[in-house]
């Protein structure tokens, strides 16, 4: 409760409102889609989709980010808005937004699209170094008005019709001026950024990531000079560094001085460094490998076998989690090491070594 209050007493971010808005919100939508179904940008079956008639009201909680600190964990904001008067609008740009942020340059789908990414690589040059980057809490610190501009670039892109676009610029104003929730008995307002918890987020952040990265990354002389395999998924960046450690020290000085708003965290090395769930490492011939990574904090919360799930659900567990193993560790002798690692932790929660065998 204290994290909440901390964050939600950030003005700058979270206004409070004197009332639920959700019937001056309904009426601004309706007058919305009135208006482009009158002009043939959308069809009927459309305007009835983005209209919820019996809207859940949003309410805010946070997610202790524990890895960070055991003691006194920063909050991840989450704004739990599923079936709200916003959902609707929110689910119809993630449907138009997505299929144009897996065009764009640097977008990283999963796990998996990183590690066929740089397995392309047959070589580093000698000297190289690894390097992560991530925004400092990126969703709630994108500026509306800069949101916008970015996913206008993005759909303009795209062969959507001018109206076509304004209309979904239009819905976007509504999803992101007039994003409320209520915590406790305050109704609140998100005046930056998105909220964690509306489908469009991963795309709107996409999208703004994408602009700054052309507007301000790859025009830079030194991304142009010493940035090889450079990719990215949502705010976690990778990317291999050829110069010395100054000009890296440079060029992310250089990225926080752009925006006030976004802030880079850096880590740097020249055998490994964590990126999503794997750990990338470079040996002395030049060559990448790959292994598992997980956080410090991780404990075993594999689902346990005398739960009420489904058998079929429970049996296909071990077969997804190897699986998972012998996509990403890329040694086969460290490979089976955490294949055997992966097998006990099944058989602290039960699961039948014949099972774990097959």
């Amino acid at each position: 409760m204290d994290e909440i209050t901390r964050q939600l007493s950030d003005t700058n971010t979270y206004g409070t409102l004197q009332k639920d808005p959700v019937t001056t919100i309904n009426t601004k939508i309706h007058s919305l889609i009135n208006s482009y179904l009158e002009q043939h940008t959308i069809d009927k079956k459309t305007a009835t989709y983005l209209i919820n008639p019996h809207p859940i009201t949003p309410v805010f909680y946070v997610l202790p980010k524990i890895h960070k600190s055991l003691h006194n964990p920063p909050g991840r904001p989450i704004v739990a808005s599923t079936d709200s008067i916003l959902s609707p609008l929110s689910t119809f740009l993630e449907k138009i937004l997505t299929p144009l942020i897996k065009n764009t340059q640097s977008f990283l789908l999963d796990t998996g699209h990183f590690l066929s990414t740089i397995r392309q690589l047959d070589t580093v040059p000698p000297g190289s170094t690894l390097v992560t980057l991530d925004v400092n809490s990126l969703y709630t610190s994108i500026q509306h008005s800069k949101g916008m501009e970015a996913t206008k670039y993005l759909l303009q892109l795209s062969n959507m019709s001018s109206n076509a676009i304004q209309f979904c610029l239009d819905l976007l104003h509504i999803v992101l001026y007039e994003n409320y929730f209520l915590s406790g008995d305050t109704f609140y307002v998100q005046r930056c950024g998105t909220a964690m918890g509306s489908n469009v987020a991963p795309a709107y952040a996409n999208a703004f990531m994408n602009f700054f990265e052309i507007t301000h990354m790859y025009t830079n002389d030194l991304f142009r000079q010493h940035i090889l395999s450079y990719h990215r998924y949502i705010d976690d960046i990778f990317f291999i560094w050829t110069g010395t450690t100054e000009l890296l020290m440079s060029f992310h000085s250089q990225l926080n001085s752009i925006l006030p708003e976004l802030q880079f965290t850096i880590h740097h090395d020249k055998k490994s460094v964590p990126f999503l769930d794997t750990r990338v490492l470079l040996d002395f011939q030049g060559h990448l490998t790959t292994d598992l990574y997980c956080k410090p904090t991780d404990c075993n919360s594999l689902l346990h076998y005398t739960s009420c799930h489904p058998r079929s659900m429970k049996n296909s567990l071990p077969r997804s989690q190897f699986n998972r193993v012998s996509r990403i560790v890329s040694d086969p002798i460290i490979r089976k090491d955490r294949l055997s690692t992966v097998a006990q932790k099944f058989q602290q929660r039960h699961y039948p070594n014949r099972l774990l065998q097959e």
